[in-house]
């Protein structure tokens, strides 16, 4: 009964996420939002969503962290409807404060999980991730389709995301916390895990610089959708549903190939990333994001799995590292997002938006090469 609530909980989930989430950069760029607070909605969800974890680690009862954390982004996601004529900075604080309690949100989730798949960890969450892509795929075309260029009929989706959210709190409120007397709580501290575990802090610190390069080109990627290729969302919504039904036929088949070669995967999975910086910059026609867009099965496969797999299974206080993997991930994130807006808006003067941003999205598939390499001294 748990597990089948936890799979009911990621779908309904997911199927709220389907609808906004992947029209909120774009959103953003349309309504005039400057490249510097592009930026931040970039990598709001990884920055604030990964700094408030190791606030959170001695929470117990991560189940009751899930139904409010639930709720609280069931009313934000509600106000965002209104945000999108009251101009760019209320845009941009209201969609902070959703990546803020999303990270309580997914802290609770990714406890949940740590539990649910000790001893078939590329199994079980593969399994998870496979019903929340299911909740999504659909989500995201019926927005495409309904909104296509008039950027006004957004509200209506985030509205929906809200409504759907708060019939997912009222679904689990039955629920009950799951047992933690199987480890210490995140009694450890910070320092001291890191000091003691020089292999987690060998791979947080390659997964941290590889972070930087691979958020740089995310607000580059909606101002190319934008000023490159002219797309509208619903041309945005395909590309998302077909990197998600490209997931959806590869996430189980990958998490079961990284519980036998896991470093292996650690590498592919982020080389592969160069794929899409590329592909914007030398793209003719949205055909070719289309197509490009299938590697997105493998890589977003793997970004489920592995690399908190590798947290998991190289450390002994859980929370404390799932934090620290989490809060290291966004402030890279937000370093690299931020830079890339302000070279944005520098370089833009010089050599206008469409050259700077191709010129920018080449550099960046150089970096994220280079650095993927890194990931071959992880063990």
């Amino acid at each position: 009964m748990f597990k089948d609530k936890l799979k009911n909980y990621i779908i309904l989930q997911n199927l709220a996420s389907g609808l906004a989430t992947p029209f909120v950069s774009f959103t953003a760029a349309v309504i005039g939002v400057p490249s510097v607070g592009i930026g931040v909605v970039s990598s709001a969800s990884s920055f604030f969503n990964g700094i408030v974890q190791p606030f959170l680690r001695r929470v117990r009862n991560i189940v009751l962290m899930l139904k409010v954390s639930t709720a609280l982004l069931a009313v934000l996601w509600i106000l965002m409807a209104f945000a999108i004529s009251l101009g760019p900075i209320p845009y941009v604080v209201l969609y902070v404060l959703i990546a803020s309690v999303g990270g309580a949100n997914s802290f609770a989730w990714s406890m949940l999980m740590e539990r649910l798949s000790r001893g078939a960890r590329g199994r079980v969450l593969a399994e998870y991730a496979f019903f929340g892509s299911v909740g999504s795929l659909g989500a995201t075309l019926v927005t495409g389709f309904v909104v296509r260029d008039n950027y006004e009929l957004m509200r209506f989706a985030f509205m929906t995301a809200g409504v759907l959210l708060l019939i997912n709190v009222v679904s689990i409120m039955g629920l009950g916390n799951v047992d933690d007397t199987s480890e210490d709580g995140g009694s450890a501290g910070v320092l001291t895990l890191l000091r003691s575990n020089r292999r987690l802090l060998r791979f947080l610190l390659i997964n941290s610089l590889f972070t930087v390069v691979w958020s740089f080109a995310w607000p580059l990627f909606p101002l190319a959708q934008v000023y490159l290729l002219g797309m509208n969302f619903e041309e945005l919504a395909i590309v998302n549903v077909i990197a998600g039904v490209s997931t959806l036929a590869m996430q189980r088949f990958v998490g079961a190939l990284v519980d036998r070669n896991r470093k292996l995967f650690l590498l592919l999975g982020r080389l592969l990333l160069v794929t899409f910086p590329l592909s914007y910059a030398l793209a003719g026609s949205v055909y070719v994001i289309y197509a490009v867009n299938v590697v997105s099965g493998f890589t977003n496969s793997v970004s489920n799995i592995a690399y908190i797999s590798y947290v998991y299974d190289n450390s002994d206080d859980k929370r404390t590292a799932v934090s620290i993997y989490n809060a290291m991930y966004g402030a890279a994130a937000l370093m690299g997002s931020l830079a890339s807006g302000f070279l944005v808006m520098i370089l833009s003067g010089y050599f206008g938006i469409e050259r700077t941003v191709r010129m920018l999205l080449l550099g960046d598939a150089v970096a994220r090469a280079l650095v993927a390499v890194l990931y071959m001294g992880t063990d």
